[in-house]
């Protein structure tokens, strides 16, 4: 997203916490501040650097809140999170084939037209193996051809003999019909679409920022995004963009300020003029913003957000649908035994963590699958209960944990690892709650590696870390959004898992027309992910947050962490006026 996100959380910074830019449909009451900014013009925090802007190399929900208000795929999402139309106004429905029509109007910042070739020149970069797209192998098995595309350059590359991009795209389509291949631009106005098979959330997951236009020759003469010339996303200037927005200024690991952009197609409905996107990862700061009046929207946690909810403060939350969960580097001595990473998992207390750290609506999680999926109705149907001890004895715990470091070789004196996480209190605090729980119940000596958040992920993403206190939201509405990051080499399997019987279920549960069926394949996976822990889920968050009195409409949803593209603001008499009705 996501983070993801994540998302989509997608992967989502630690900071989420407490000091992520939180929003909801604005609050009119006299006591919040009105801020200093004019009219139409709104200061937010993001909380961290945005690791990266090519939106097909992108994996964490902070770039993709960036993303959601600057590029526009081929449809979006309303304040409902029902998909509506985007750069395509219209398409036809064949099956699993999709043909989709660029909408006339639709442009880039430069004036010029976005066209079916910009999908196809970015989708193209999306699955090229030497760009190492996060997400290229999640989603490679959901279009016709493009498996086979994307492994011929994987095994051309491991076994020296190589075909080049190029040549693997030419011997897909061969292999498939050009007619039937995954994504092709028919000519510039239309673009066609091949899954594998008929995806209920087909249209829902083509909404996300892998599958955003680039304009080939624009890419191509900033030097592509990789590699030592690589500057494609990288600055302000950098970039064209093809949504509500662009981005004026990036003064990195400080701010990110964006203007309304004119050329948009819906431009007459978008009413932000300019948002200040802040990076500030102290939540002392953020509330002292808040107070000053220069600062529009703050998320909360723990004490702030009790502190404000006692004293009257028109405090939201939401279930924002991360999943966080304990992940460990399968590859790393210790933690490459299940026992060891149960053990690590069932011996955090998580209620205690909840009720005095976050303080909020969080849940126990018993899932990988957040329970925003389906309403709920999934995670009800698994109807699973980690076994984590109620009565503060970790006898058993311990004894797990010791027999699977002895078949590792290890002693609990001998087994020290290091949790990596982010710099800022809140994660501090976070990690240090983990670290105390495992020294408590298991007798383990853990230490903490704080990094920053565009550091962590690269490290994750390398294998470089031991464990990691990582969140993960939803990408579509389906569980197989969570369940499909841990098959055998999947971009987002940081932990490097790999279990032959996990891979062969999420493969069946692809292509499985028969809910029931399939539904029963995928609690199987997570009865595997309960068993193996590669992930040790901990808790469903919950976010809490305030706005100023002048801002409006803003919306906040598991699917869509933070979105401005709705919103606008009032004066402080309007606010007046509003409140004595």
């Amino acid at each position: 997203m996501k983070m993801k996100k994540a998302s989509k959380i997608a992967l989502s910074s630690l900071l989420g916490l407490t000091v992520l830019a939180g929003c909801g449909n604005g609050s009119s009451s006299s006591s919040v501040p009105y801020g200093t900014s004019g009219d139409g013009e709104v200061t937010v925090n993001l909380g961290s650097e945005p690791v990266q802007l090519a939106s097909f190399l992108t994996t964490d929900s902070v770039s993709g809140d960036v993303l959601r208000h600057t590029i526009e795929g081929l449809v979006t999402t309303d304040e409902k999170d029902e998909v509506v139309p985007g750069m395509a106004d219209k398409w036809e429905k064949e099956g699993s084939k999709y043909i989709f029509h660029i909408r006339d109007g639709a442009t880039w910042s430069d004036g010029s037209a976005v066209t079916a070739q910009d999908f196809e020149f970015a989708w193209d970069q999306l699955f090229t193996l030497s760009n190492g797209g996060g997400y290229s192998e999640t989603w490679k098995v959901y279009f016709k051809g493009v498996e086979g595309l994307y492994d011929s350059q994987k095994e051309a590359s491991e076994g020296g003999q190589g075909l080049s991009f190029a040549d693997a795209k030419a011997k897909a389509i061969a292999e498939v019909g050009q007619e039937n291949f995954g994504y092709y631009a028919k000519d510039d106005k239309t673009f066609v679409v091949n899954f594998v098979a008929d995806f209920p959330y087909a249209l829902n997951m083509l909404g996300f920022y892998s599958f955003a236009p680039v304009q080939k020759s624009y890419y191509e003469s900033n030097g592509g995004a990789t590699g030592d010339k690589g500057n494609y996303g990288k600055e302000a200037s950098t970039m064209l963009y093809n949504g509500p927005f662009v981005i004026e200024s990036w003064k990195h690991e400080d701010n990110v300020v964006m203007v309304k952009n004119p050329n948009y197609w819906n431009a007459d409905n978008i009413k932000l003029n300019k948002i200040t996107w802040k990076m500030i990862k102290d939540t002392n700061a953020t509330i002292n913003e808040f107070e000053n009046g220069t600062m529009d929207m703050i998320g909360l946690s723990g004490e702030p957000a009790k502190n404000y909810r006692d004293s009257g403060k028109d405090v939201k939350d939401y279930m924002d649908g991360g999943t966080w969960y304990l992940q460990y580097n399968t590859t790393r001595k210790g933690m490459a035994n299940p026992k060891v990473r149960k053990a690590l998992t069932l011996a955090v207390d998580v209620k205690p963590y909840i009720d005095e750290i976050l303080m909020n609506k969080s849940e126990i999680a018993n899932t990988l699958t957040n329970p925003v999926i389906e309403n709920g109705a999934f995670v009800k149907y698994v109807n699973q209960t980690y076994p984590r001890p109620t009565d503060g004895n970790y006898a058993d715990i311990k004894a797990m944990l010791e027999e699977g470091l002895k078949e590792e070789g290890l002693t609990i004196d001998q087994f020290k690892p290091a949790i990596l996480c982010d710099v800022g209190d809140s994660a501090l605090k976070t990690n240090a709650y983990i670290q105390s729980q495992w020294k408590q119940n298991l007798g383990i000596e853990a230490t903490v590696d704080q990094v920053e958040f565009k550091t962590r992920i690269a490290r994750m993403h390398s294998g470089d870390f031991d464990v990691v206190l990582a969140g993960w939201s939803p990408d579509y509405n389906d569980p197989m959004s969570f369940l499909e990051l841990f098959v055998t080499g999947s971009g987002n399997n940081n932990g490097k898992y790999s279990n032959p019987k996990y891979d062969e279920l999420v493969k069946q549960a692809f292509i499985e027309s028969d809910k029931t069926k399939r539904d029963e394949m995928l609690k199987q996976l997570e009865q595997i992910i309960a068993e193996d822990m590669p992930v040790g889920p901990l808790y469903f968050r919950s976010a809490d947050y305030i706005t100023s009195g002048k801002l409006k409409g803003v919306e906040r949803s598991a699917f869509r962490r933070t979105d401005l593209r709705r919103a606008y603001t009032i004066t402080e008499e309007e606010a007046k006026q509003e409140a004595s009705k």
